[in-house]
């Protein structure tokens, strides 16, 4: 069960869109932006609450140009540390309007498993330089083939909230890819419409409802529904984020929000 717990941030963050016909120019994400989440798991048929997730922005300031740091955390409570630690870190570095990754970062430590990951996009080579270092690899490099959209699994989430799903009309589909463990996934998108659902303590809220599909090889055992609700309003704030999977139910809900 406790495996399970690394399923979180990899829930929160790989939901594939890109800048493409379809997408808004980015007038959603900014610097300063805060959100917290809480990540609950069915624990002997209840939803317990068992770690915390924060995602943040900020301007870094390169020789050459401004990017965007697009930063993602998420950790166990205390009380959890016991059974399963997770203290995962992931950030992209990603141009101000169009939110295509420059560079990607990605540091986990879950139980004894440690890993660091990187990857250097270059566009016009069109190749990610992917750097891995964990037991028994030390900067070990590889090529990745991507194209000019490619995206990682943290810019993915905030690259959906630029979409124009005002455009949109239920039962739309879309088929992207992106970067994850140095490989290439497919990721399948299907409009569903709106809903009003719950929203921590700002109420009910109109939301944006997506069914994902997943392929590849690390995610395409993961069974069973998955969905994200993105809040139809001037912030897109990814609302709530929920998936069943073989032995159980996943929530990943919206609990504070900053900018």
């Amino acid at each position: 069960m406790f495996k399970k717990v690394s399923f979180i941030v990899v829930l929160v963050t790989a939901f594939a869109f890109n800048t493409s016909s379809t997408s808004l120019e980015n007038n959603y994400i900014k610097s300063g932006e805060k959100l917290t989440f809480i990540a609950s798991f069915n624990v002997s048929g209840v939803m317990t609450d068992i770690a915390e997730v924060k995602m943040e922005t900020s301007t870094v300031k390169t020789k050459t140009r401004e990017l965007l740091r697009l930063k993602c955390t998420a950790s166990t409570y205390s009380s959890w540390d016991k059974f399963f630690k997770v203290r995962d870190l992931y950030e992209s570095y990603v141009d101000t309007e169009t939110l295509l990754p420059v560079l990607y970062k990605r540091s986990i430590e879950e139980g004894t498993y440690k890993k660091e990951l990187k990857y250097l996009f270059k566009r016009k080579s069109k190749i990610a330089i992917s750097t891995l270092n964990k037991k028994g690899y030390k900067d070990y490099k590889t090529e990745v083939p991507i194209t000019d959209s490619t995206l990682d699994i943290v810019s993915t989430i905030y690259n959906a909230r630029t979409l124009d799903y005002e455009s949109f009309t239920v039962g739309k589909k879309i088929t992207k890819k992106l970067i994850v463990d140095s490989e290439i996934q497919t990721v399948n998108i299907e409009y569903l419409g709106k809903e009003n659902i719950s929203v921590s303590n700002y109420g009910k809220k109109e939301c944006y409802k997506l069914s994902i599909g997943f392929g590849g090889s690390e995610i395409e055992n993961i069974k069973g529904g998955k969905y994200i609700y993105i809040t139809a309003d001037d912030d897109r704030l990814p609302a709530l984020i929920e998936a069943t999977i073989p032995v159980g139910r996943v929530q990943i809900r919206l609990s504070n929000y900053s900018k």
